[in-house]
């Protein structure tokens, strides 16, 4: 049985009864001093809402699909990765199909669309649905400003996130209707699903926490032999996602992208600073969850500079106000989420916890999380984004609709996405010859550790590319990690971006407890987790421990990856030291490469000395460089 799953849709709403492109977004956003401003202000389009008013066109980025054969996840992939675009949204909103990620799905599998027996959408939209999320906002709104907000939703509705709009565009995205049965499945039912069943416990609690899917930001639900089951719900407008994302907009930073900065960020600041403002934000009940009322203020905005002072501009320096601001912030959702789950542990009695949702992506809440003891077992889903409902939603059917079996198995890989045979991978040199050299080698893992040991920085492309929103050593950066000056090279001279930035050390897994505290947690497999690095991890590996002395880990295990494990251990025998920095292949504003085509212009402009691609070492003539019209997307914020 095939089961193919599907993330992100069109935003049709923006378009007028003609069919007429309106005003984008990102002109409204011109229109402002800062970002805070242009998403806490209202616009001209018919959906132009701001994003502390939960609007319907803020569901459809992170295009995705996914493919299950027989309950099993066989391939996954972002469109970002295929469309170039982050998140896969161009500028001005216009958000892209998973037309590609589930044309790569169906060639994988050996399939075409009409081999699949089933669709599974990853939202469900019902008009009572609707009216549900209406009626939730509904006491919180002023009359004038309830009008406004519910009228655009109406408005938007059909055109954009109805059922019977996705069916339109699933048979858009196929060409025809589809012979395969179209289940939606509610948005927060499909991160459950996707960490239940990717998690191998047999039983356990599921927390969701996200920004908003059809009508609430969490659930908590339990996991069995009987399915997945729903136990709370926190409606909208309590949400701590939205709630984060606008902070992240009001330091200069986009929402959707910017929140791992802030959560970089936060470490740099004193969260007592602002830590009397973070509370009025976040009004804490008895079971745990907060209600975030003030997200629905008329005067959102002007509430938010008179707590925190005016909002930063993306192209203003980093204060220590602002990292004091971050630090309240991060302190504040991660205190209130690990109430949360003192809560649940307490209530329900559950052992383990399996977490989903984009909320999920903050990592050091989680590191938290798994040390604090409250659980045998934390799980996180590793594509906890919108992006990785797309396995959610095919696990749901499967699972709980079909009533499919379960063998009970973790998702041991992330690598779900597509390798390029020999022919693609010389198409490609060739396509560049003029710019690069290359020669095949027969062990490219010592080649590769040999140029780390001394100093380079090295591009790696090897295998298939990973599906979430992490490089774990199929498409990746590398460099040595054991003196800071290494961390200020990869971020100024390759990624172009901010310095406080950290990054990641890959590890391999047998001697992860030497370098780092792993306390409640037997491996970090897809850097679902920060930890504090022990005393030796902080004196050898200096450029990938951070200013507070915490590290997002990776455990490699050989048997997990076996080539990118080579490296790490062959750079130990090297160095004495079994870590690398490893950092996602792209320069800041453009997704992570997915084609060796991507990886070459990636490698051209910038100043990455080295680029190994599957088994070719790669270098640069002399002198050349790519031309304007061939370079990567512009490195704006």
């Amino acid at each position: 049985m095939l089961v193919l799953g599907c993330s992100g849709h069109r935003r049709h709403g923006w378009k007028d009864d003609h069919g007429r492109k309106l005003a984008s977004r990102l002109r409204h956003a011109r229109r402002h001093a800062t970002l805070f401003e242009a998403v806490t202000s209202f616009g001209d389009e018919p959906e132009d809402l701001p994003l502390n008013l939960f609007p319907l066109d803020g569901v459809g980025h992170d295009s995705a699909a996914a493919i299950l054969r027989s309950g099993v996840v066989c391939a996954a992939a972002a469109e970002e990765r295929f469309a170039r675009f982050k998140h896969a949204t161009r500028p001005g909103g216009d958000t892209i199909p998973p037309r590609e990620s589930a044309t790569f799905c169906l060639t994988y599998a050996g399939a075409s669309i009409d081999d699949v027996d089933h669709i599974a959408f990853y939202c469900n939209f019902t008009p009572d649905a609707l009216k549900q999320r209406i009626d939730a906002l509904k006491p919180y709104l002023s009359v004038a400003l309830a009008e406004r907000v519910f009228a655009a939703y109406r408005q938007v509705y059909d055109g954009t996130v109805s059922n019977r709009r996705i069916e339109e565009e699933i048979e858009e995205l196929f060409g025809r209707r589809p012979k395969a049965t179209l289940h939606f499945v509610p948005h927060h039912l499909a991160h459950a699903a996707s960490a239940f069943h990717s998690s191998g416990y047999a039983e356990s609690g599921i927390l969701t926490i996200d920004g908003f899917g059809e009508r609430s930001s969490s659930i908590f639900a339990i996991g069995d032999r009987k399915g997945i089951r729903v136990f709370e719900e926190t409606m909208i407008p309590g949400s701590l996602g939205v709630l984060y994302m606008m902070i992240t907009a009001y330091l200069g930073f986009k929402p959707l992208d910017g929140e791992y900065k802030v959560m970089g960020l936060a470490s740099y600041g004193n969260p007592a600073t602002y830590a009397g403002s973070v509370e009025k934000l976040f009004e804490e009940e008895p079971d745990g969850t907060c209600r975030t009322t003030a997200l629905v203020r008329d005067d959102f905005g002007e509430y938010v500079k008179d707590l925190f002072g005016p909002p930063r501009r993306a192209q203003d320096p980093v204060t220590s106000r602002h990292m004091d601001v971050a630090a309240a912030l991060q302190r504040g959702f991660e205190d209130a989420m690990l109430r949360r789950f003192k809560y649940l542990r307490t209530s329900y009695n559950v052992e383990r916890i399996c977490v989903a949702g984009g909320g999920a992506l903050n990592v050091a809440m989680t590191g938290r999380l798994a040390r604090s003891g409250l659980f045998k077992n934390t799980y996180v889903f590793p594509a906890s984004g919108d992006d990785g409902a797309s396995v959610g939603a095919a696990q749901y059917v499967y699972h709980q609709m079909l009533g499919g079996r379960s063998t009970r198995e973790s998702l041991r890989t992330m690598s779900l996405g597509p390798s390029y045979a020999e022919v693609e991978l010389k198409r490609a040199l060739t396509t560049f010859d003029a710019k690069i050299a290359y020669h095949r080698v027969d062990n490219i893992e010592r080649e590769v550790a040999s140029a780390l040991a001394s100093g380079r920085v090295v591009g790696w492309f090897r295998g298939r590319m990973e599906f979430g929103p992490r490089a774990l050593g199929n498409r990746s950066i590398l460099a040595d990690p054991r003196t800071s000056e290494m961390r200020d090279v990869v971020n100024n001279r390759v990624k172009h971006r901010e310095e406080f930035r950290p990054f990641a050390p890959a590890v391999i897994a047998e001697q992860a407890k030497t370098y780092f505290d792993m306390r409640g947690l037997e491996r970090s497999d897809f850097m679902e987790f920060v930890v504090p690095a022990t005393n030796i991890g902080r004196e050898n590996a200096q450029a990938v421990v951070h200013f507070d002395g915490s590290a997002r880990l990776q455990t490699v295990s050989r048997e997990d990856n076996p080539s990118f494990w080579n490296v790490i251990n062959e750079f130990g025998r090297l160095t004495g030291v079994p870590i690398v920095l490893n950092t996602s292949f792209n320069v800041r504003g453009e997704a992570i490469v997915c084609a060796p085509e991507d990886a070459i212009r990636c490698f051209l402009s910038t100043d990455i000395d080295l680029l190994a691609l599957e088994n070719y070492v790669v270098t640069k003539r002399a002198g050349k460089v790519l031309t304007e019209d061939a370079a990567v997307p512009a490195l704006d914020d």
